[in-house]
């Protein structure tokens, strides 16, 4: 498996990592305004994380999510975690709430 550099991350990454774990796959715009971040800041991050290894692109044009009775038709660029960031955001957080 793939080793993700995660001394790098700042607190806001986290914010995005830890939401896009429990939220499923989301776009920048919506992901800034339920983490109170600027919208561009967001989008700077999102790259960056995708870059490093840490996030990758839906791919489609429709987007089964949690919550929503039918596929929504993706208008942005929705990311979703990696495997590897997936797997190790499971390890901590559960490690969390012991």
């Amino acid at each position: 498996m793939k080793t993700l550099p995660w001394e790098i991350l700042e607190e806001e990454d986290w914010k995005i990592l830890k939401d896009l774990y429990s939220t499923a796959p989301d776009c920048a715009k919506f992901l800034s305004r339920r983490l109170r971040l600027d919208l561009g800041e967001t989008m700077r991050r999102l790259r960056t994380l995708e870059s490093k290894g840490f996030l990758e692109r839906v791919e489609g044009r429709f987007l089964k999510k949690k919550g929503l009775r039918k596929p929504k038709h993706m208008n942005h660029t929705y990311y979703e975690l990696t495997r590897p960031a997936r797997l190790y955001l499971r390890k901590i957080l559960f490690e969390e709430q012991k």
